[in-house]
């Protein structure tokens, strides 16, 4: 029970800014967008290979109609091909950002409880959850760029 004389200390945590900005965040964010750069440049240059393909299809008056079917049905074969790579590696990066956000949303509620016992926080509340509360008695404190901060030196330290 909570006496009288003890106002209740309630803090906040943007969650989403506290993955986005802090460093694991920011690095598995970069490593995502690098794999996902090189692998369209991969695509892309597949992609303009087979429509190379088919513009020689197209101007080739020499080709008999079956080869040029036969042709066509093979170059439709490498799109349909490239068309389920595109999907499957776009799969395969949702899942691994999941695994990354997961991992760094698990360690981040670890960060927020130490900080909260540290602080003698009675209550934390993810930012926007908190917004549905239509009153509050007692202010609320941002501890969001706090949470960052010592998110990030948990993981200088356990790089030393």
């Amino acid at each position: 029970m909570i006496s009288n004389s003890h106002a209740l200390e309630i803090g906040v945590v943007d969650l989403n800014r506290a993955l986005n900005e802090s460093e694991e965040g920011m690095r598995s964010k970069n490593l995502l967008e690098s794999r996902g750069r090189q692998k369209q440049q991969e695509f892309k240059v597949e992609e303009e290979e087979l429509m190379q393909i088919a513009e020689d299809l197209r101007n080739n008056p020499l080709l008999t109609p079956k080869a040029k079917q036969e042709k066509d049905q093979e170059l439709q074969n490498r799109q349909r091909i490239l068309r389920e790579k595109v999907r499957q590696f776009e799969q395969e990066l949702r899942l691994e950002e999941r695994k990354l956000t997961e991992a760094i949303f698990q360690d981040l509620k670890a960060a927020i409880r130490t900080v909260s016992q540290r602080s003698d926080y009675d209550l934390v509340l993810e930012k926007n959850a908190a917004q549905v509360i239509l009153y509050m008695k007692e202010e609320t404190t941002d501890l969001t760029q706090k949470i960052i901060d010592y998110y990030n030196s948990l993981k200088h330290q356990n790089n030393e």
